[in-house]
């Protein structure tokens, strides 16, 4: 790897134009992503076509200069932070949308914005499931990276489930395609790229598959007198085998951030809530039973919206979370953990035992039909101590996740902010296979260098 890549990339200065930007102190936002660790790149170039993706790729690969992806930069574990030796490639700006009806597909561009994407789709009567929470920001380039999930995971799946083909840009410049874009394949190399976090290679074209629109039924929120009795409510409706199209949960904290971020609805009392969104032909009579369990489980308050319009206004309190929390301190750490949605009581009161035990504010929200929990620690300033104590709760976190059979990442994947963490929950053969992937595809450790895995 070269030692100062400006020197190399200027001579593409007239090809590229103010496109290919040095005077990156200007651009602050492209020095960091959601997790906000901040490394300055020397030089951002805005892609604008396939084409210029192969040769800046080709062009690095000959000189040996590293290259981070970018998209909108709402992950959460340093995935597209910049390193201080390297090219910043954003894909943005490859923003092809387009709608087959009769197909029920979708061809896509890394930087078409996720609500994009859901909005034409209902233009023909169709529907893209995978919604994570900052789908009014977040690319589908980002969303593939880290397989994102969203609040319609338990019923409908992740974006790996509706990937039907892709487009990549291996690191010396070649052009992979897969699945409904190869005439033949072996392997289904898709699944090799989905959730590999830009380490393989540069997606400039996703193919997705949409479906049918439902009718959509009432939405219930149900506020609980204690944050276990909520989880408990989960466990019992996932038994007896009732699937609404969202369930998440939230505690009170979180609730608490919400309504000063934006109030939209009256809780008092509340250390937990529970929001259902309900579709299809049984929809009103799959309500009926979710408040029937509901009420065995100390509810609280229970509210039940029939228009769809005025249930936005519901939707609100968990969609406007994330935005909320962080605005209420100096630093959000958040990791989103994942168990058996059996489990989700032990880990809800884990939780609140980890919010007892240490002097640090930690709340939690997420993806309760498949026991994705979000627990955010909040720190207020640069104390050390704080930050000690933050790191001893998120591995005890972690510990308490894998020995009730879960997983350290959901859907924000590993990055920088989790890699040191790796080896608790996959053992030596798996993560030395899973290291040979990335060498077999990128040898010279070329593509977002550093993330993943401390060391190759």
């Amino acid at each position: 790897m070269i030692n100062n890549p400006t020197e190399s990339l200027a001579s593409l200065k007239n090809k590229y134009g103010d496109r290919l930007v040095f005077n990156t102190e200007n651009l602050r936002d492209y020095s960091r992503d959601a997790s906000e660790i901040k490394v300055r790149p020397p030089a951002i170039l805005f892609a604008e076509s396939e084409n210029e993706i192969i040769e800046i790729i080709s062009f690095c690969h000959l000189r040996k200069i590293p290259i981070v992806f970018r998209g909108a930069g709402t992950g959460f574990t340093g995935g597209a932070v910049p390193i201080p030796d390297g090219l910043l490639l954003s894909l943005e700006r490859l923003r092809k949308l387009e709608i087959s009806p009769e197909k029920k597909s979708a061809f896509c561009g890394p930087g078409v914005i996720t609500i994009e994407l859901m909005k034409e789709a209902e233009k023909h009567n169709l529907f893209y499931p995978p919604d994570p929470a900052s789908y009014e920001e977040s690319h589908l380039g980002g969303n593939v990276a880290e397989c994102a999930g969203g609040l319609h995971c338990k019923k409908y799946g992740v974006t790996k489930d509706y990937v039907i083909g892709l487009k990549a840009v291996t690191v010396d410049g070649k052009l992979i395609k897969t699945g409904i874009y190869s005439e033949n394949e072996l392997f289904d190399l898709s699944m090799i790229f989905i959730g590999s976090e830009g380490l393989l290679a540069a997606v400039t074209e996703i193919a997705v598959r949409l479906i049918d629109r439902t009718e959509y039924g009432p939405t219930i929120l149900a506020a609980f007198i204690n944050p276990e009795d909520a989880a408990r409510t989960v466990s019992e409706i996932t038994r007896r085998g009732i699937v609404p199209s969202v369930m998440e949960y939230m505690d009170a904290d979180s609730i608490s951030c919400s309504n000063e971020y934006e109030k939209v609805v009256d809780i008092s009392n509340a250390a937990a809530v529970l929001l259902f969104e309900t579709t299809g032909n049984e929809a009103v009579s799959e309500a009926d039973r979710i408040e029937k369990i509901c009420r065995q489980y100390q509810v609280i308050q229970l509210n039940r919206e029939n228009d769809r319009k005025k249930s936005e206004k519901l939707w609100r309190l968990r969609r406007n979370i994330s935005k909320a929390v962080k605005e209420s301190a100096k630093q959000k750490i958040s990791e989103d953990v994942c168990v058996p949605p059996s489990k989700l009581p032990i880990l809800v009161s884990f939780v609140s035992e980890l919010n007892n035990r240490y002097p640090v504010r930690i709340n939690s929200y997420g993806h309760a039909g498949d026991g994705n929990l979000h627990v955010n620690f909040l720190a207020y300033g640069e104390d050390r101590q704080e930050m000690t104590m933050i790191k001893e709760g998120i591995r005890k976190l972690f510990d308490k996740t894998l020995e009730l059979g879960g997983t350290i990442s959901g859907e924000h994947g590993i990055g920088l902010t989790k890699r040191k963490y790796l080896h608790l929950e996959y053992d030596e053969n798996t993560l030395d296979y899973m290291k040979r992937i990335k060498y077999g595809f990128d040898p010279d450790n070329l593509l977002n260098p550093g993330k993943v895995f401390e060391t190759l």
